[in-house]
Formats: C-alpha cells, sequence, structure tokens
C-alpha cells in the first residue's frame, strides 16, 4: 500500500512540515553516486540504509550536535532493528532527499522514521525506520544520553520516564 507524502511549510534551517500530519522532519539533499547503483543501473537496496545515516546525522547537526559529539560521552548508538518499504526506484546522478524525523523514545532505545523522496518528480522511494539502543565501549546497554533525549525532547519526542534536563 502506498503512503502519501506531501512536503508542505518550508520551516527553515532545513526543516519542513508534512502536509496533513503536521510533523516536522529535516531535509538532507544528495545526489545518487555511481558506486551506489547495481548492474540493472538503480540503487542497490542496501544503499538505502547509508541514506538513511545521511538524513539522521543531518538532523543531529541541524540541532546543533554531531554524533562525534555523542561518541565523547563513550556512548555509541548501534541499530538494533530497520524496517524499509519500497515504492519506486532510483538511478545514477537523480537528485534525491532524505527526510528525518525522530519518532519515538524510551530509556535505553530510540527510533527515527525516514522518507527517501525525489522532490523533483514528486515520488516517494522508500519508507523506513531504525531503532538504536545506547552503549558503552564494553558494548553494555545503557541508558540514552543527554545529547540524543535533548534532540527528541526539542523536536517533541517524549517519554514518562526519559528526563531531560538543562541545554545538554
Amino acid at each position: 500500500m502506498k503512503r502519501r507524502f506531501e512536503i508542505g511549510e518550508e520551516l527553515g534551517q532545513g526543516y519542513v512540515r508534512e502536509v496533513g500530519s503536521g510533523l516536522r522532519w529535516h531535509r538532507d539533499a544528495f545526489r545518487v553516486l555511481y558506486a551506489d547503483t547495481d548492474q540493472s543501473g538503480v540503487v542497490y537496496h542496501a544503499n538505502y540504509l547509508k541514506y538513511f545515516e545521511i538524513g539522521r546525522a543531518a538532523l543531529i547537526r541541524a540541532s546543533g550536535r554531531s554524533y562525534k559529539d555523542i561518541e565523547r560521552l563513550g556512548v555509541f548508538q548501534p541499530i538494533v532493528d530497520l524496517a524499509l518499504t519500497f515504492q519506486s526506484y532510483a538511478g545514477y546522478d537523480e537528485l534525491l532527499s532524505v527526510y528525518a524525523r525522530p519518532k519515538e523514545i524510551a530509556p535505553v532505545k530510540f527510533g527515527f522514521e525516514y522518507v527517501i523522496r525525489d522532490d523533483d518528480k514528486d515520488r516517494v522511494l522508500v519508507y523506513g525506520n531504525t531503532i538504536h539502543c545506547c552503549v558503552d565501549k564494553d558494548k553494555k546497554v545503557m541508558p540514552v544520553d543527554p545529547v540524543t533525549r535533548r534532540i527528541f525532547a526539542d523536536h517533541g519526542v517524549t517519554h514518562p520516564n526519559v528526563r531531560v534536563t538543562g541545554q545538554e
């Protein structure tokens, strides 16, 4: 089943509002590299995970932080679950946009939602999401770090058991 994803109001700093839901998404544009395509000339499916990372990293940077800031706290955020739903395909040198937003947060895990689309053709390529947990250098699960909690809270995504304090 195809879902409609329509971009409305531009909010500045790479943010847009989705028509209908009113959700705020961060948008980042990129071109498909030749190395990202398979022999048939379309983007190899696993590369969409790389595009998700482009969107997630851009959203974190737009929040005034970087993933390096989180790692400096001794926190790592591996993906523990993911889903992709393909709607269409892209080829070499196409200009695409990845839309990312914080979706949910709990004491030891959090998730992002993504949409990859060709804005010029008003065509959605992929819907997806990733779920991450936080671990220390010894791979021991730990609570979500304060930087991530602040980013999610600033996007209106909270949980009753996840406390946000100050300007992390």
